[in-house]
């Protein structure tokens, strides 16, 4: 008696399932881009290349992924930490461009090299003349170097903190 009532929920809950997945699988296969895996394994800090404004499709961890908390993003990385594990797609509303983003910007051999670097936790500002931005290039810390978390830039320069110590190409 109890294995004819578990056959129709067995069904049903089948249903809902196969149902669910089309349905998120439609949600963010909208411009044929599959989407970008980014996973912090032994809760470490990984950090994923981007083209643009990015938004959570599929969480794949245990761990509830919170942006701003164990994910986020800057013009061209997204990071996921302490355990967060994703998939990412395309931000429908810009397109996944940052504002007044071009793509005449990825040749390496132009822009000026700057090594910035901050010990022992300390902030540090190195000042140069930035005209359009300034991208990471290498990091040379053990500290992940997360760009408006431990590094940043404005027009002055570039400024780093809580040990990222990172080669920078300026623009």
């Amino acid at each position: 008696m109890t294995h004819r009532l578990l056959l129709p929920i067995a069904a049903s809950s089948l249903a809902l399932l196969l149902a669910a997945t089309t349905v998120a699988a439609q949600d963010y296969d909208s411009d044929h881009i599959p989407p970008l895996r980014c996973e912090s394994q032994f809760n470490k800090t990984q950090q994923c290349p981007i083209e643009g404004r990015m938004r959570l499709a599929k969480q794949l961890s245990v761990t509830r992924c919170v942006e701003d908390r164990n994910w986020g993003q800057s013009r061209r990385m997204l990071w996921v930490t302490d355990g967060c594990r994703a998939e990412f797609v395309a931000d429908e509303h810009g397109r996944g461009r940052w504002p007044g983003r071009g793509r005449d910007r990825d040749r390496e051999d132009d822009g000026e090299r700057l090594v910035c670097e901050s010990y022992e936790q300390k902030d540090k500002e190195c000042r140069i003349r930035v005209r359009r931005e300034v991208r990471l290039v290498k990091q040379k810390s053990v500290t992940p170097c997360i760009e408006d978390r431990n590094w940043g830039w404005d027009r002055r320069g570039v400024w780093v903190s809580d040990g990222c110590r990172a080669e920078f190409r300026v623009y």
